[in-house]
């Protein structure tokens, strides 16, 4: 295909801009065309230089076309078609182009034949107008960019808009905190998602490391160029450029070389401390949550009844003794297991508490003392050498030296009212001397009818306290509960407390003292639940040797150290067991209340038969209020983490503000690009693009230049490191150890 003259292709020597792809004529152009460093070339070098085709400028095209013809031009109202022929010179030739790929247009050739002119005339729709018009077939690619400052026309919207969103999202972070102290871990839940606030706190404490390093980052963008604009020096650009990085700001702090980009840097890395800080301030701990309180029916045998205590087996040697269930409740009560609830209890929460009436002790003690003197041994006794001697010797080793130091004791009586007690002696030496007073404890227990503060949990039922003021029972002069308080209860206190009792006394020559343990005897061996409770006694030194399990003068014994040149046993003392004795007598009257309404109606007959329990039973319902609690792990907040995590947040906000003054002196979109930072230290492969451009426009300008970082030779210079471009010279790699100029 032969191309007319028209078609001229620009060289290196040439104005680019001013040559012009559809006239012969040149039209001077305002835009020079890079021109490298070495303009002298040989002429064997121009068909290489007529392959570039970005010398070609795209202002200089449309400046160049001839303008539309008006209807009066064209006769017949005809216009030049766009299939014509390129021959036509009167038409321009059109020929869409990407904006990527341009035509590269050969020189025309001047030695061939002019190609005949084909012409397609279409009738116009309407006539042009006869003002010239100028088509457009690429958008130009050179334009100038005003150096325009101004505070709102460059003020960083991101940098300030991240800065805001730190705060932002640090506020948000506190006040979960904040909204979490002491909610529980169901209050988070939303549907099926049960995130917790940890979850929140991290996910917010990663977008504010991002938003705070973003600033940063535009931070030193801003200072940079605001640096060279006020004067500045190489080395200062250096250390502006590597304090924008953690090692680099740390290594300028400590040689003391501070500068406002190494701060800002190591400020903002350290207010990301602020996420392990906020996510230390939430803890968790177990608290009670009381949520509401709910009434219920519970039955409670209100007054003890023999039958249960009594067996009613047909074997003799069965009779007379304790039922199966009492022998249960005793058991349980020694070992410490936990009362069962048959009843269901929902929607109880982890526990509940509530007030219920039934049976129990009423307890009026009181405490008396004995003197003692173990220092009072007489000489005499020591050398009797007369019957008399001995005699009163033996009399005073027996009553006046005998003291008991501990001791656990029962007995029942009738009171004023005729009432039935039962009376619980405890006496204690309390003070390590030879000499002294003896603690005695008695406490009277009467059968009462009074509240129980209980509580339930996990189906079973313990007693809390039992109220002060209770009322005797209607039956207390019944003989069943004479019978009660004269064999059942002591039996059963015998079963959790044998009665012990520890005497101290001179031996036989009142050289030195010794105990005599004994365990008093009952005349009811056979009804101890356990096994049989006999008569037991023991002389000698070793105290801590008991005689049975429960041997509470062992239990309550405490060591002490005798005055100097005393006897070992002036040494010991013991403590009071009457509180525990109370209480599990009162803990007792409890278990066998809750355990008379629930047990099987078996226990009760052939006495009773099945339907008068039933009956009997039905009556013990009643409506208690109980108040719900729930134990749940709750989360705690620390308001002086929080503080510090916000005070983290606002220094690194503090921090990276001082990078952004000055932004308003800038005319222009800034950044680090190196197209942006080439072009500003006057690259020469930049040349000709405009000096206010932004890298995106050096790209739509340049982008299609190929480019190679290498070694650059070229004849008669020296040898250079650099970047080139491929297509205007050849670039290697760099060899090994190779020195450049």
């Amino acid at each position: 295909m032969e191309y007319g003259a028209a078609y001229i292709r620009t060289t290196r020597i040439s104005d680019g801009d001013g040559v012009s792809m559809l006239s012969t004529t040149g039209i001077p152009s305002k835009y020079q065309p890079y021109h490298p460093e070495n303009q002298q070339q040989p002429s064997s070098e121009a068909s290489t230089q007529s392959r570039l085709s970005w010398l070609v400028s795209p202002a200089s095209l449309q400046q160049s076309l001839p303008p539309i013809p008006s209807g009066n031009d064209t006769p017949g109202n005809l216009r030049p078609s766009v299939f014509g022929s390129r021959a036509v010179i009167n038409a321009p030739f059109e020929e869409p182009a990407s904006w990527a790929n341009q035509a590269n247009f050969r020189p025309a050739r001047t030695d061939g034949p002019k190609p005949e002119p084909l012409i397609n005339a279409l009738r116009a729709s309407e006539s042009f107008p006869n003002n010239e018009i100028r088509q457009y077939f690429r958008h130009p690619r050179h334009i100038l960019e005003p150096w325009t400052t101004g505070f709102w026309v460059r003020f960083p919207w991101h940098g300030f808009g991240a800065l805001f969103a730190v705060v932002l999202l640090t506020g948000v972070s506190a006040g979960i905190l904040l909204a979490s102290d002491g909610s529980t871990l169901e209050y988070w839940r939303v549907g099926r998602d049960n995130t917790q606030p940890p979850v929140y706190i991290s996910f917010l404490e990663m977008i504010i490391n991002m938003l705070i390093f973003a600033a940063l980052a535009e931070g030193v963008v801003l200072y940079f160029w605001r640096s060279l604009i006020r004067r500045s020096t190489l080395s200062n650009v250096h250390d502006i450029y590597d304090s924008a990085f953690l090692w680099g700001a740390l290594t300028r702090i400590v040689r003391l070389h501070f500068n406002t980009v190494a701060i800002a840097c190591l400020i903002a890395t350290l207010s990301t401390a602020r996420g392990p800080v906020l996510q230390r301030a939430l803890t968790i701990s177990e608290t009670h949550i009381s949520n509401s309180t709910k009434t219920m029916d519970l039955r409670i045998a209100p007054s003890p009844l023999v039958q249960y205590f009594q067996s009613s087996e047909d074997d003799p040697r069965s009779q007379g003794g304790i039922t199966s269930a009492l022998s249960k409740v005793l058991r349980d009560l020694k070992s410490g297991s936990t009362l069962g609830l048959n009843q269901t209890i929902s929607e109880c929460g982890d526990y509940c508490t509530g007030i219920i009436t039934g049976f129990a002790f009423k307890a009026n003690c009181v405490s008396s003392t004995s003197s003692f003197d173990l220092s009072a041994l007489p000489a005499e006794c020591k050398s009797c050498s007369t019957s008399g001697c001995e005699r009163t010797c033996a009399t005073r080793l027996e009553n006046d030296f005998n003291p008991t130091f501990f001791s656990v004791d029962y007995r029942t009586v009738t009171g004023k009212s005729q009432e039935r007690q039962l009376f619980l002696t405890s006496t204690y030496k309390n003070g390590a001397s030879c000499k002294g007073d003896i603690q005695v404890h008695t406490c009277s227990l009467t059968p009462v009818t009074t509240d129980y503060s209980i509580v339930i949990s996990n189906g079973t039922i313990d007693l809390l306290s039992v109220g002060s003021n209770g009322t005797s029972n209607n039956d207390s002069t019944s003989q069943n509960s004479i019978l009660l308080m004269d064999k059942y209860w002591p039996l059963a206190f015998e079963t959790l407390f044998p009665p012990v009792s520890v005497n101290v006394s001179p031996t036989d020559d009142y050289s030195k003292l010794r105990y005599n343990k004994c365990v008093i005897p009952s005349d009811r061996p056979n009804e101890v639940v356990g096994g049989d409770l006999k008569t037991s006694c023991s002389s000698g030194t070793d105290l801590q040797a008991s005689l049975l399990t429960e041997d509470l003068s062992v239990l309550y014994a405490t060591p002490g150290k005798a005055p100097e040149g005393a006897d070992v046993y002036c040494g010991l003392t013991w403590r009071d067991p009457m509180q525990d004795m109370v209480k599990k007598m009162q803990s007792l009257a409890f278990r066998v209340a809750v355990d008379m309404a629930q047990v099987d109606e078996s226990v009760f007959t052939p006495t009773d038969n099945g339907k008068t329990v039933k009956e009997m039973r039905e009556n013990w319902q009643q409506s208690v209020t109980l108040s719900t609690t729930r134990r749940q792990p709750v989360y705690q907040t620390s308001k002086a983490l929080v503080a510090v995590g916000i005070l983290l947040s606002v220094a690194g906000i503090v921090g990276i503000l001082p990078l952004y003054m000055g932004f308003w002196e800038l005319g222009r979109k800034v950044s680090l690009n190196p197209l942006e930072v080439a072009r500003a230290f006057g690259a020469p492969l930049l040349g000709g693009v405009d000096g206010n451009s932004t890298p995106e426009t050096i790209v739509v300008e340049r982008g299609g230049m190929a480019v190679r970082y290498g070694a650059l030779e070229r004849y008669g210079q020296e040898k250079k490191l650099r970047v080139e471009e491929s297509a205007r010279a050849t670039v290697r790699v760099p060899w090994q150890g190779e020195i450049f100029g």
